[in-house]
């Protein structure tokens, strides 16, 4: 995975970057391990509605951040000859991100892991490193307007011209080594019908990038963005509960398929794919998680750009007390990769003897490993300032293929 929050290899990490990156993945730990809807299934759990779908669009847009430090940052990108080299190290970190999800794909972690597809927007980007702040806001912008309709137009349609779609063209797990062999099913399912459709995700990744050209360590660009993705935030969430709570919408959708309106609102805050709810009319002001709808894009830019703009404000200042989250921000693809595993032996796969503990534990558990054990991570890293070891995999071979 590459890792924002360097401008290059000569100067001082981005705390702020880090930490929010870090706060990505304890989000991303917490709803893969803790239930995101209530046992009767009449309520969203806190879990789901504080963590379903925004710690992964915030991982997506700091990637975004990233490319655009690691091409140069702030201003203009790095020079014609300098991007030759950044191309070629992306491309081969993008490229080994793609393998590890694949194989990690064989885990029985319970995750829709996000890998591939990361990798391929990182590729997606290549082309895209010259430009700066404003043309990328505006690209992020127009994606933003014109993905989710192109979304709605492909599936509604393709419902009508494909037999049994989406059901029988989507994967319903991470993409691994052996969906190689249906290449149609599997590129459906990255394009359009999985959890990270690659139509939808470059908004985030647009919208890191060109935040990724401002100078991140002014306390005024810091503000501009927590203001801004408060104010995205809220007004987007304002549109979601007013569909929930005061129109028609809810009512009409419970009695169609038989649901009460509880478990419904319940399955609209948490998002757990129970509903076909792109196919109604309604769907581009539902802010439903993983919907990739308007409401739902431009409510999780909002809380992204909130973290980001909040951590960069108090991060440098507190760069010691909030050093193990600044640390496990660091080391993204590893710690991610490890969860992946301890959640693969915790859901029973067949273990050593001396790991058979693992299954013992409950989700709270779990959750209280995976964090203090993240944290800890982070912390070793911080003062070691060493790489994680994928991290340091996908640096050296990048580096190796950029000749530097």
């Amino acid at each position: 995975m590459i890792t924002a929050g360097t401008a290059s290899a000569r100067t001082r990490r981005i705390s702020g970057v880090d930490a929010a990156r870090g706060l990505a993945l304890l989000g991303m730990m917490t709803v893969h391990v803790l239930p995101t809807i209530s046992e009767p299934g009449h309520e969203a759990t806190w879990a789901g509605l504080l963590f379903t779908g925004r710690p992964s669009a915030l991982f997506a847009l700091l990637a975004g951040v990233g490319l655009a430090l690691l091409s140069g940052g702030a201003g203009r990108a790095h020079s014609k000859t300098q991007l030759a080299g950044d191309r070629k190290a992306i491309a081969v970190r993008a490229v080994i991100v793609v393998v590890i999800g694949l194989l990690v794909a064989h885990l029985d972690s319970g995750v829709a892991i996000i890998l591939v597809h990361y990798g391929l927007l990182f590729l997606l980007a290549i082309p895209f490193l010259r430009l700066g702040a404003v043309p990328l806001f505006a690209l992020a912008g127009l994606w933003v307007a014109a993905a989710p309709v192109a979304y709605w137009w492909l599936h509604n349609d393709l419902r009508d011209s494909l037999t049994q779609f989406p059901d029988t063209w989507r994967l319903w797990h991470s993409p691994s080594l052996t969906d190689l062999a249906d290449p149609g099913l599997m590129g459906m399912d990255l394009a359009l019908t999985g959890y990270y459709p690659l139509l939808i995700w470059p908004a985030y990744l647009f919208a890191g990038m060109a935040i990724g050209r401002l100078k991140l360590q002014r306390t005024s660009t810091a503000l501009r963005l927590a203001g801004t993705g408060l104010a995205l935030a809220l007004i987007s969430y304002g549109v979601h509960l007013w569909m929930l709570f005061q129109s028609e919408f809810i009512t009409e959708l419970a009695g169609r398929y038989g649901w009460s309106t509880a478990e419904l609102r319940a399955e609209l805050l948490a998002g757990t794919y129970q509903v076909p709810l792109v196919t109604e009319n309604a769907w581009f002001l539902l802010a439903t998680p993983h919907q990739g709808s308007t409401m739902d894009l431009i409510h999780t830019l909002g809380t992204s750009m909130l973290v980001l703009g909040m951590c960069l404000l108090i991060a440098e200042k507190l760069r010691w007390l909030l050093a193990p989250l600044i640390g496990a921000g660091a080391m993204p693809l590893t710690l991610y990769v490890g969860h992946l595993v301890v959640l693969h032996y915790w859901n029973g796969a067949q273990v050593p003897e001396f790991m058979t503990f693992l299954a013992q534990y409950s989700a709270t558990q779990m959750l209280m490993i995976l964090i203090l054990g993240a944290l800890a991570a982070g912390l070793l890293r911080f003062l070691l300032r060493r790489r994680g070891p994928l991290e340091a995999l996908t640096h050296a071979a990048g580096n190796a293929v950029a000749r530097r």
